[in-house]
Protein backbone atom coordinates (compact mmCIF):
# COMPACT_ATOMS: atom_id res chain seq x y z
CA UNK A 1 0.00 0.00 0.00
CA UNK A 2 2.82 2.42 0.95
CA UNK A 3 6.47 2.05 -0.01
CA UNK A 4 9.18 4.64 0.63
CA UNK A 5 12.60 4.12 -0.92
CA UNK A 6 15.52 6.28 0.27
CA UNK A 7 13.47 9.41 0.90
CA UNK A 8 15.18 12.75 1.55
CA UNK A 9 13.42 16.06 2.19
CA UNK A 10 15.43 19.27 2.40
CA UNK A 11 13.76 22.63 2.92
CA UNK A 12 15.10 26.00 1.75
CA UNK A 13 17.87 27.13 4.06
CA UNK A 14 19.36 23.66 4.34
CA UNK A 15 17.08 22.11 6.96
CA UNK A 16 16.94 18.38 6.20
CA UNK A 17 13.63 17.10 7.60
CA UNK A 18 14.07 13.52 6.34
CA UNK A 19 17.23 11.65 5.49
CA UNK A 20 17.33 8.27 3.72
CA UNK A 21 14.00 6.95 5.07
CA UNK A 22 12.77 3.62 3.70
CA UNK A 23 9.87 1.44 4.84
CA UNK A 24 6.71 -0.27 3.61
CA UNK A 25 3.16 -0.55 4.94
CA UNK A 26 1.11 -3.48 3.67
CA UNK A 27 -2.50 -3.22 2.56
CA UNK A 28 -4.79 -3.64 5.56
CA UNK A 29 -2.17 -2.76 8.18
CA UNK A 30 -2.53 -0.28 11.03
CA UNK A 31 0.87 1.28 11.76
CA UNK A 32 1.95 3.91 14.28
CA UNK A 33 4.55 6.50 13.29
CA UNK A 34 6.40 7.83 16.33
CA UNK A 35 9.19 10.24 17.21
CA UNK A 36 9.87 13.43 19.14
CA UNK A 37 8.64 16.81 17.95
CA UNK A 38 10.61 17.71 14.84
CA UNK A 39 11.52 14.10 14.06
CA UNK A 40 9.92 14.32 10.62
CA UNK A 41 6.52 12.67 11.19
CA UNK A 42 4.40 15.49 9.75
CA UNK A 43 6.74 15.96 6.82
CA UNK A 44 6.53 12.27 5.98
CA UNK A 45 2.71 12.34 6.00
CA UNK A 46 2.71 15.41 3.77
CA UNK A 47 4.87 13.53 1.26
CA UNK A 48 2.58 10.50 1.31
CA UNK A 49 -0.48 12.69 0.70
CA UNK A 50 1.36 14.77 -1.94
CA UNK A 51 1.01 18.00 -0.01
CA UNK A 52 4.75 18.20 -0.59
CA UNK A 53 7.25 16.32 -2.73
CA UNK A 54 10.55 14.76 -1.64
CA UNK A 55 13.91 16.21 -2.56
CA UNK A 56 15.07 12.74 -3.50
CA UNK A 57 13.76 9.17 -3.43
CA UNK A 58 10.70 7.22 -4.54
CA UNK A 59 7.25 6.95 -2.95
CA UNK A 60 4.63 4.41 -4.06
CA UNK A 61 1.08 4.65 -2.69
CA UNK A 62 -1.70 2.27 -3.72
CA UNK A 63 0.10 1.44 -6.94
CA UNK A 64 0.93 5.05 -7.85
CA UNK A 65 4.49 6.27 -8.26
CA UNK A 66 4.02 9.73 -6.74
CA UNK A 67 7.05 11.14 -8.52
CA UNK A 68 5.39 10.47 -11.87
CA UNK A 69 2.01 11.99 -11.03
CA UNK A 70 1.38 15.21 -12.93
CA UNK A 71 -0.24 18.13 -11.06
CA UNK A 72 -3.55 17.52 -12.81
CA UNK A 73 -3.63 13.92 -11.52
CA UNK A 74 -2.99 14.87 -7.89
CA UNK A 75 -6.68 15.60 -7.03
CA UNK A 76 -7.68 12.18 -8.38
CA UNK A 77 -4.97 10.49 -6.31
CA UNK A 78 -6.11 12.28 -3.15
CA UNK A 79 -9.58 10.80 -3.55
CA UNK A 80 -8.03 7.45 -2.64
CA UNK A 81 -6.76 8.66 0.73
CA UNK A 82 -8.23 10.34 3.78
CA UNK A 83 -6.22 12.77 5.89
CA UNK A 84 -6.99 13.72 9.51
CA UNK A 85 -5.22 16.74 10.99
CA UNK A 86 -4.55 17.51 14.66
CA UNK A 87 -6.19 20.95 14.36
CA UNK A 88 -9.20 19.62 12.38
CA UNK A 89 -9.08 22.40 9.74
CA UNK A 90 -12.85 22.73 9.86
CA UNK A 91 -14.68 25.66 8.27
CA UNK A 92 -16.41 27.43 11.15
CA UNK A 93 -18.88 29.28 8.92
CA UNK A 94 -20.26 26.01 7.52
CA UNK A 95 -22.37 23.36 9.22
CA UNK A 96 -21.02 19.99 10.26
CA UNK A 97 -22.86 18.47 7.29
CA UNK A 98 -21.28 20.92 4.84
CA UNK A 99 -17.79 20.35 6.28
CA UNK A 100 -18.10 16.61 5.83
CA UNK A 101 -19.64 17.00 2.37
CA UNK A 102 -16.83 19.23 1.07
CA UNK A 103 -14.60 16.48 -0.42
CA UNK A 104 -17.60 15.05 -2.25
CA UNK A 105 -18.61 18.43 -3.66
CA UNK A 106 -15.04 19.03 -4.85
CA UNK A 107 -15.11 15.60 -6.52
CA UNK A 108 -18.27 16.55 -8.41
CA UNK A 109 -20.65 14.30 -6.48
CA UNK A 110 -24.10 15.83 -5.99
CA UNK A 111 -27.64 15.23 -4.76
CA UNK A 112 -28.78 12.21 -2.79
CA UNK A 113 -25.39 10.52 -3.02
CA UNK A 114 -23.83 13.35 -1.00
CA UNK A 115 -26.59 13.17 1.61
CA UNK A 116 -26.29 9.38 1.97
CA UNK A 117 -22.51 9.39 2.27
CA UNK A 118 -22.37 12.30 4.73
CA UNK A 119 -25.06 10.79 6.93
CA UNK A 120 -23.30 7.42 6.90
CA UNK A 121 -19.97 9.02 7.84
CA UNK A 122 -21.48 11.10 10.65
CA UNK A 123 -23.35 8.07 11.95
CA UNK A 124 -20.11 6.12 11.99
CA UNK A 125 -18.47 8.70 14.27
CA UNK A 126 -21.59 9.19 16.40
CA UNK A 127 -22.45 12.72 15.29
CA UNK A 128 -25.44 12.31 13.00
CA UNK A 129 -27.60 14.33 15.40
CA UNK A 130 -25.19 17.28 15.14
CA UNK A 131 -25.23 17.49 11.35
CA UNK A 132 -26.90 20.93 11.26
CA UNK A 133 -24.76 22.41 14.02
CA UNK A 134 -21.58 24.41 13.59
CA UNK A 135 -18.03 23.38 14.58
CA UNK A 136 -17.69 26.06 17.26
CA UNK A 137 -20.62 24.53 19.16
CA UNK A 138 -18.82 21.18 19.46
CA UNK A 139 -16.26 19.93 21.96
CA UNK A 140 -12.68 19.29 20.87
CA UNK A 141 -13.32 15.57 20.61
CA UNK A 142 -16.47 16.12 18.57
CA UNK A 143 -14.62 18.44 16.21
CA UNK A 144 -11.96 15.78 15.71
CA UNK A 145 -14.65 13.23 14.90
CA UNK A 146 -16.09 15.61 12.30
CA UNK A 147 -12.60 15.74 10.77
CA UNK A 148 -12.53 11.95 10.68
CA UNK A 149 -15.99 11.80 9.09
CA UNK A 150 -14.82 14.24 6.41
CA UNK A 151 -11.75 12.06 5.77
CA UNK A 152 -13.78 8.87 5.26
CA UNK A 153 -16.83 10.20 3.40
CA UNK A 154 -15.24 9.49 -0.01
CA UNK A 155 -14.42 5.90 1.09
CA UNK A 156 -10.62 6.01 1.03
CA UNK A 157 -8.47 2.89 0.92
CA UNK A 158 -5.79 4.64 3.01
CA UNK A 159 -6.34 6.79 6.10
CA UNK A 160 -3.48 8.85 7.54
CA UNK A 161 -3.64 10.94 10.71
CA UNK A 162 -1.20 13.50 12.12
CA UNK A 163 -1.34 13.54 15.95
CA UNK A 164 -5.14 13.12 15.94
CA UNK A 165 -5.37 12.94 19.75
CA UNK A 166 -2.85 15.61 20.70
CA UNK A 167 -5.39 18.05 22.17
CA UNK A 168 -7.73 15.53 23.82
CA UNK A 169 -8.07 14.01 27.27
CA UNK A 170 -7.29 10.33 27.80
CA UNK A 171 -10.85 9.03 27.47
CA UNK A 172 -11.62 10.94 24.28
CA UNK A 173 -8.19 10.08 22.92
CA UNK A 174 -8.99 6.38 23.34
CA UNK A 175 -12.31 6.84 21.52
CA UNK A 176 -10.60 8.46 18.55
CA UNK A 177 -7.94 5.75 18.27
CA UNK A 178 -10.62 3.08 18.57
CA UNK A 179 -12.40 4.67 15.60
CA UNK A 180 -9.26 4.27 13.52
CA UNK A 181 -8.96 0.66 14.66
CA UNK A 182 -12.56 0.03 13.61
CA UNK A 183 -11.87 1.42 10.12
CA UNK A 184 -8.81 -0.80 9.96
CA UNK A 185 -10.87 -3.82 11.04
CA UNK A 186 -13.05 -3.11 7.99
CA UNK A 187 -10.10 -3.18 5.59
CA UNK A 188 -8.81 0.40 5.52
CA UNK A 189 -5.04 0.79 5.74
CA UNK A 190 -4.23 3.24 8.57
CA UNK A 191 -1.05 5.20 9.37
CA UNK A 192 -1.15 7.29 12.56
CA UNK A 193 1.56 9.71 13.67
CA UNK A 194 1.53 9.98 17.46
CA UNK A 195 3.78 10.56 20.44
CA UNK A 196 1.37 8.80 22.84
CA UNK A 197 2.92 5.43 23.64
CA UNK A 198 -0.20 4.43 25.59
CA UNK A 199 -2.11 3.81 22.35
CA UNK A 200 0.76 1.79 20.92
CA UNK A 201 0.91 -0.41 24.01
CA UNK A 202 -2.87 -0.84 24.05
CA UNK A 203 -3.32 -1.83 20.39
CA UNK A 204 -0.04 -3.75 19.95
CA UNK A 205 0.40 -2.73 16.30
CA UNK A 206 3.58 -2.17 14.29
CA UNK A 207 5.62 0.94 15.07
CA UNK A 208 7.89 2.96 12.79
CA UNK A 209 10.08 5.36 14.78
CA UNK A 210 11.81 8.48 13.46
CA UNK A 211 14.58 10.46 15.10
CA UNK A 212 16.05 13.69 13.70
CA UNK A 213 14.74 12.82 10.26
CA UNK A 214 16.17 9.31 10.26
CA UNK A 215 14.31 6.05 10.62
CA UNK A 216 15.55 4.55 13.88
CA UNK A 217 13.27 1.51 14.34
CA UNK A 218 10.51 -0.61 12.81
CA UNK A 219 8.97 -3.11 15.22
Amino acid sequence: MIELNHIFKRYPGGNEALSDVSFAVDKGELVFLTGHSGAGKSTLLKLISLMERPTRGQILVNGHNLGRLSPRRVPYFRREIGVVFQDNKLLNDRTVFDNVALPLVVAGITGDEVRKRVQAALDKVGLLARARGYPLTLSGGEQQRVGIARAITHRPVLLIADEPTGNLDAAMSDEIIDLFKDFNDHGVTVLIATHETRHIERLQKRVIALGRGHMVAST
